[in-house]
């Protein structure tokens, strides 16, 4: 009974979160902010929904914008034809969520496609399958004029609830989180474990991944029903294969098989290139490294990443002595940075190379996995989950036996 009280609870303050974030967003900041805070939710969806396919189930799918673009172009496309060119006025949130589950319908079918031919395949093989849906999806898209074409699907009526995107994301993290707690979510992390022995035991491989597949890319589809309703117009490129890494770069990130971690990734990882963007000069202009500083930065990360795996695979000291070396080792990288900066100065096509700090990111998502896989493999949240028992030990409170919860 407590479990479900708990459940319950947790999913009330979700929600009453979701109206507190729109109640923030339009008091105390702008336009732009606002967008800032819709992305991150729409990426919390997408992050949580591949980590059902990638961490959770197992699998290898990297064309998971190909479900949030056609979640996209079904629900703008009914949209415009109906309202817009049709000159109907129906009330706007009731049609924006009917337009999330036309769109979850569409990007699930197209789940169900991708999955179940996909059924034989695993790892890398699954991923090219996916990758190739993804391009596949996007150039049809691109070369069919009733859709917009090359340029944009434009025309879409705008709607724009703050609330409903994130209370998406709460559905999300609720559907995932609720499915690895029950007896057929232990299916789900079975088949990612072994899937021969998972099928030996009597579990149907073939019902699990066509599940995952269909569930992960409803909620795609949905976030990018919202996301064509947000802004009035969507193009193909905001479809590309970029944004399914940078969506696998989250799950990775957080830990795969981690809810938690997908979440948190997602809100950082969707806010850091909007940071670096709007880095200004006193002057206010963008502001501009040279080749030389993003060289030397690189370097030194690769020096401190090494002295941080020599004392990770020696496992000796106490944790306080190591947390002291990480801390020296983060000093001395700040300190290498600008040394080997000024050594590489004298290189003029280093030197002379200016970067905008917001054409970056990339570099930056590539830099960040790579530390990661080295560092920490399983990401930062590994599979590990927040949870009201670990608020409990954070304020020094006794957590709760198991025998009491079942009680």
């Amino acid at each position: 009974m407590k479990f479900w009280t708990t459940r319950i609870v947790s999913f009330i303050i979700g929600i009453g979160g979701c109206f507190v974030i729109d109640l923030l967003s339009h008091r105390f900041v702008g336009s732009y902010e606002q967008r800032l805070v819709v992305l991150a939710g729409l990426y919390v969806t997408l992050a949580v929904s591949l980590n059902l396919i990638n961490g959770i189930t197992g699998q290898f799918s990297i064309g998971h914008a190909a479900f949030y673009q056609i979640g996209a172009y079904t629900a703008g496309y009914v949209s415009r034809t109906y309202i817009t060119m049709g000159g109907h006025n129906p009330p706007a949130i009731p049609w924006l969520l009917g337009m999330m589950v036309l769109g979850a319908i569409a990007a699930s079918i197209a789940g169900f496609v991708v999955g179940l031919p996909s059924l034989r395949l695993r790892g890398d093989y699954l991923a090219i399958v996916t990758l190739g849906f993804g391009e596949i999806i996007r150039i049809l898209v691109q070369n069919t004029d009733a859709l917009g074409g090359s340029y944009a699907l434009d025309k879409i009526p705008k709607i724009q609830p703050i609330w409903l995107v994130w209370l998406l994301a709460i559905v999300c993290i609720a559907v995932c989180r609720n499915l690895i707690k029950t007896a057929r979510g232990l299916t789900f992390l079975a088949v990612r474990e072994d899937e021969v022995a998972s099928s030996a035991m009597g579990v149907d491989v073939t019902s699990v991944k066509v599940t995952a597949f269909i569930i992960g890319s409803a909620f795609a589809g949905a976030a990018g029903a919202l996301l064509a309703h947000y802004e009035g117009l969507i193009t193909p490129t905001t479809f590309t294969m970029d944004v399914s890494f940078i969506i696998l770069t989250m799950v990775v990130l957080g830990g795969t098989g981690s809810i938690t971690g997908s979440a948190v990734a997602a809100i950082f990882l969707s806010y850091l290139p909007e940071y670096l963007r709007g880095l200004k000069t006193s002057a206010g202009e963008p502001l501009v490294v040279s080749g030389a500083a993003v060289i030397a930065g690189l370097a030194a990360v690769v020096v401190g990443v090494a002295f941080i795996k020599r004392i990770l695979d020696s496992g000796r000291g106490t944790p306080r002595s190591r947390a002291l070396k990480y801390l020296g080792i983060a000093v001395g990288v700040v300190i290498l940075e600008p040394i080997i900066s000024f050594a590489l100065h004298p290189i003029k096509p280093l030197s002379s190379m200016s970067i905008e700090a917001g054409q970056l990111r990339m570099v930056i998502f590539a830099a960040t996995l790579i530390v990661l896989m080295l560092l920490r493999p399983e990401g930062v949240f590994a599979h590990h989950e927040f949870s009201w028992s670990w608020v409990r030990k954070l304020f020094g409170k006794r957590p709760v036996p198991q025998a009491e919860v079942a009680a």
